[in-house]
């Protein structure tokens, strides 16, 4: 539907349920609404609607459900827009300003409430605090600066509580366990929460879902956070955490999801860990971890798609039991002090090759959503691709594949087995000591976007496939001993920065000043495929069609439909799951 809301809805007034959820609707909420007398259910949510809401909205007693989240309104709230609505149980609003007097009593008892980027001052509200029989409470982007203590009382049927992007300080009550007895997701991230982890966290036995990440909260893990047999998905990246992980990690045998990245954390990974068979990421990066890459992860943590170690100590050889990680997508070994050579069996990882098999298992069921491992959001990585360290947001089905080893001391050659793995988005082999030559298949790998070998000793002349790339936009193999002519033709064209191959002195032709003699003139990528394919037969001509229109589809649904960004991906998480919640509630 798109256009005005129609009056004609106003003629029926014994109406029970409206609902015009995601549509094109636009313009006010005509005050007829306010006729329909047996109205139990309003959704106008995900609409390009206009202006505020009606005061006659206020007037339906009946009304138990009212949802206008994200539906392009704004406005300010009084309490005449609440006044008579006794049996309201669900609210969820958006982008408003809440006016009402600080002794307002409700006259409802809201099960479910959402208030997104709305403006309801720096401190908890005190109607918020009347709602006893809350089960599900969203604030989120509301800028409140209140404490936690002085805002979670009265909240003992709570099971999921979202104050994420406000600016929440001080620690988290020591209590917290008999403030939300029945807690199963907390959300706290964003905030300016500082202090400790209370040991009463351990205490939350139904908690399946825990993200406190980007906030100040210091010291040492609990040892007690083993107990959280439930919890799936912990998330404490960005503070300032230090210490050791505590060996009773190995007691949170659910985890899906370990974000511990960016903190202050030290020692070794413990071996208990290895007791966590269903991680399918393991974030420690940014930390001062030390000691060899832990064999066992290749042996326990067969489903882990996401691996990433950088900016740590570790040291020591590639283990080659890493390659058993076969659903890799994601490995991210940058920045350590790792030696030996890069293994072969790299190029088994079926989780870089474009179009694996799909995997159907599912993920544990968090209060009854069963969500796809497909499909299930990651949260954010720092990432080095294109040259620029980017926060990336995404889904494991749309994840960005990426292998990156820079920043080691790795020797040997760069393994062409490498070539395999069709969906790399980039490869970063840069600031190590490898030799030999660039693997002449290096074409094949048609979904990179950013490939970087500087800061190498290789040699040899660049392989001609490395103008089928059809998608690469950063190309950096600068400071090598490379030589020969630069091959030219297709995309390769399109990168004429002469920095891209600086540091090769025995390297010439464009885009470098230096010309080549005719007797080191190699033919073009045009004349190298006419040779290549002289004699060939229209089924070979037909085959190589269709690669590289496979090579374009995939390159461009990798590029446009994979990298989303974190407010998207918290955003649809969420809605996710208010509307299970909703659904649950709701008998309608």
């Amino acid at each position: 539907m798109s256009g005005p809301i129609p009056k004609s809805l106003g003629k029926p007034s014994a109406i029970k349920q409206l609902i015009l959820a995601n549509n094109n609707l636009s313009g006010f909420i005509p005050s007829f609404l306010g006729d329909l007398r047996e109205l139990i259910r309003l959704d106008l949510s995900y609409n390009r609607l206009s202006g505020g809401i009606p005061f006659s909205l206020g007037q339906l007693s009946n009304l138990q459900y009212l949802d206008i989240y994200h539906s392009s309104l704004d406005g300010t709230v009084f309490e005449d827009h609440l006044a008579k609505l006794s049996n309201l149980y669900l609210l969820r609003i958006s982008s408003f300003k809440f006016k009402v007097k600080l002794d307002w009593v409700p006259p409802f008892q809201l099960q479910v409430l959402t208030l997104e980027s709305c403006d309801i001052g720096d401190q908890f509200p005190q109607w918020v605090r009347m709602q006893k029989e809350l089960v599900y409470l969203k604030m989120e982007n509301c800028s409140i600066t209140d404490t936690l203590s002085n805002s979670l009382y009265n909240y003992k049927n709570l099971t999921s509580l979202h104050l994420s992007s406000n600016h929440i300080q001080g620690p988290i009550p020591n209590n917290i366990s008999q403030m939300l007895p029945f807690l199963e997701i907390l959300y706290l991230d964003q905030n300016n929460i500082y202090g400790s982890l209370p040991d009463s966290l351990c205490e939350m036995k139904s908690l399946s879902l825990m993200d406190l990440s980007k906030n100040h909260i210091s010291g040492n893990l609990p040892e007690c956070l083993g107990n959280l047999h439930d919890l799936t998905i912990m998330k404490l990246s960005s503070n300032e955490i230090s210490g050791v992980i505590p060996n009773s990690i190995g007691g949170a045998y659910s985890l899906q999801w370990l974000h511990l990245n960016n903190n202050n954390l030290s020692g070794k990974l413990p071996f208990t860990m290895k007791n966590c068979t269903k991680l399918i990421v393991v974030d420690v990066g940014e930390n001062k971890f030390l000691g060899n890459l832990p064999k066992w992860i290749g042996n326990y943590m067969l489903d882990l798609r996401v691996l990433r170690l950088r900016n740590n100590k570790f040291h020591g050889q590639i283990p080659l039991e890493v390659c058993r990680l076969l659903k890799l997508q994601m490995l991210d070994l940058a920045n350590n002090n790792l030696t030996g050579s890069i293994p072969n069996c790299f190029g088994n990882f079926s989780g870089m090759v474009v179009n694996p098999k799909p995997d159907n298992d599912k993920l544990a069921n968090h209060h009854d959503y069963d969500y796809d491992d497909n499909n299930y959001d990651l949260g954010s990585f720092i990432e080095v691709l294109k040259g620029q360290e980017r926060e990336y947001s995404k889904k494991i089905s749309g994840l960005l594949v990426n292998l990156d080893v820079s920043n080691n001391n790795l020797v040997g050659e760069i393994p062409w087995e490498l070539t395999r793995l069709s969906s790399l988005h980039g490869l970063n082999l840069s600031h190590n000591h490898l030799v030999g030559k660039i693997p002449e298949r290096i074409g094949d790998m048609q979904s990179m976007e950013s490939f970087d070998l500087s800061d190498n000793n290789l040699s040899g002349t660049i392989p001609s496939s490395l103008s089928d790339l059809s998608f690469i936009s950063y190309l950096n193999l600068s400071h090598n001993n490379l030589s020969g002519q630069i091959p030219i033709g297709r995309h390769l064209q399109t990168l004429d920065n002469p920095s891209i191959y600086e540091g090769n002195p025995q390297l010439c032709g464009a885009p470098l000043p230096k010309k080549c003699e005719e007797a080191s003139m190699v033919p073009s990528i045009t004349d190298n495929h006419v040779v290549a394919n002289k004699g060939a037969n229209i089924d070979d001509k037909i085959l190589f069609s269709g690669v590289i229109i496979c090579g374009f589809a995939t390159g461009f649904w990798g590029v446009i439909g994979f990298l989303v960004f974190n407010k998207r991906w918290r955003q649809a998480h969420l809605e996710f799951v208010e509307e299970r919640i909703i659904r649950r509630w709701f008998k309608g």
